[in-house]
């Protein structure tokens, strides 16, 4: 199996630290007088019966016989319902809920799931810490995923280094997409970041959408309108129990391949 075949290949990944799961850097303007007037719901998407967003009820790989995760939310992406995370960028930034856990690494694989060769788009091993919490990886400059094309991502929490079969995984995928010449106009008219951010719900791409509030959330945790513009967006998906959870500085990528 693919996953069995790129799995093993990431056991063997020696650690070096190059590259990281970056903090927001986006400048997030002054506090309005009156908050803007928003709707963060994301529209329903399509029911495909895709790749499950946790890796809960003892979901590990196969002969797996212990679980490195703790608490009552288990390894989470923040997704919508069918799994597939739009977005316009060509590296987007993805985000998860890691629950408390003993694993100390995850790996992380994006491949296009079309290639008859199975040829990876990127490839990198974490360094966990500061866990647990929603954490963001920012995919680098150097992949871009191509519009119209749809990739695979896993990403495993190494419980036992000595056995893989323990990993704790979770999958998805990726689309790029592109706005319409009208989105485009509204998205430019858009000069608050919750503008931006509804404009990108509206149009159904969620990478965006979820970075943008992400990126307010984490700059205005007292700020109750963000607060609930936040809960909002994820409550829209099913994602109730991770709208409380704190955004977390977390973590080291070793050695990017690709």
């Amino acid at each position: 199996m693919r996953c069995q075949k790129y799995l093993s290949y990431l056991g063997a990944l020696s650690l070096a630290l190059s590259a990281e799961l970056v903090p927001f850097s986006q400048v997030t303007p002054p506090l309005r007088a009156q908050p803007l007037e928003v709707s963060l719901s994301f529209p329903p998407v399509e029911n495909r019966g895709t790749l499950s967003r946790t890796a809960g009820g003892g979901t590990r790989r196969r002969g797996a016989t212990a679980s490195c995760v703790t608490g009552n939310t288990p390894l989470t992406a923040l997704a919508p319902s069918n799994n597939v995370g739009t977005t316009v960028s060509g590296n987007p930034t993805l985000f998860w809920y890691v629950p408390e856990t003993t694993a100390q690494s995850a790996e992380f694989l994006v491949f296009d799931a079309h290639d008859a060769q199975g040829k990876n788009v990127y490839l990198t091993t974490l360094a966990l810490n500061g866990t647990p919490g929603v954490v963001n990886l920012n995919l680098p400059k150097t992949v871009s995923l191509e519009p119209g094309k749809e990739y695979t991502w896993h990403l495993a929490l190494v419980c036992n280094p000595l056995n893989r079969k323990q990993d704790m995984l979770v999958r998805g995928q990726l689309k790029r997409t592109e706005l319409s010449s009208e989105q485009k106009t509204q998205l430019a008219a858009a000069t608050e970041p919750l503008k931006q951010a509804e404009v990108y719900a509206r149009a159904k791409v969620w990478q965006e959408t979820l970075m943008i509030l992400a990126q307010l959330y984490r700059d205005r945790p007292n700020d109750s309108h963000i607060s609930e513009a936040w809960k909002e967006l994820l409550q829209s998906v099913q994602l109730e129990a991770i709208a409380t959870k704190p955004l977390v500085e977390c973590c080291k990528a070793e050695n990017p391949l690709q």
